[in-house]
């Protein structure tokens, strides 16, 4: 187990003078601050924001990107809807999640909605 942080072990001290006895503060600083818990040490300072934060997922993908992907989520949600009407499947597919921007639901049995879905399966170029 290693050892607890103090300042024998390199941890930082708060910079902080106190009012009553105007000495230094005597408590280790918080992790990434200059002061202690009971100083002002605030954490929403210290953590990354957008692109920075080490869990943000989305910095990579461009608003080319996301469109691109949702086209595409979009024709291969026709494509299963298409596959469940025609029967070729084991069992009927069902699609986890909320539907794509862009996707409504279409009656198949319906020939123009029908010839609308197999449309929209086609990749647009």
């Amino acid at each position: 187990m290693p050892p607890l942080p103090s300042l024998l072990n390199g941890a930082k001290q708060c910079q902080v003078m106190t009012k009553r006895t105007k000495l230094r503060c005597k408590n280790l600083a918080a992790y990434g601050c200059k002061a202690c818990r009971m100083h002002g040490a605030h954490k929403s300072k210290n953590v990354l924001r957008g692109a920075n934060h080490p869990q943000y997922r989305n910095g990579e993908e461009t608003l080319e990107a996301k469109a691109e992907r949702s086209e595409k989520s979009v024709m291969f949600r026709y494509l299963t809807d298409l596959g469940n009407h025609c029967n070729m499947f084991y069992k009927k597919l069902k699609t986890r999640g909320r539907p794509p921007s862009g996707y409504t639901q279409l009656d198949l049995t319906d020939p123009e909605q029908l010839a609308l879905a197999i449309l929209k399966t086609l990749p647009s170029k």
